[in-house]
């Protein structure tokens, strides 16, 4: 399997709503796992 390793940024407005959600990954490989996976369900959405 491959080790992936992740971080979620998030910023939120003056009314404490989320105004912007980053999620960082690494390595390549594990970005392009999460891509594969994850791109027939954003599809979906």
């Amino acid at each position: 399997g491959i080790k992936i390793n992740g971080v979620d940024l998030i910023s939120w407005n003056e009314k404490n709503k989320i105004n912007e959600f980053k999620v960082l990954i690494r390595p390549l490989k594990g970005v392009q796992l999460i891509h594969q996976l994850m791109g027939g369900t954003l599809d979906k959405i």
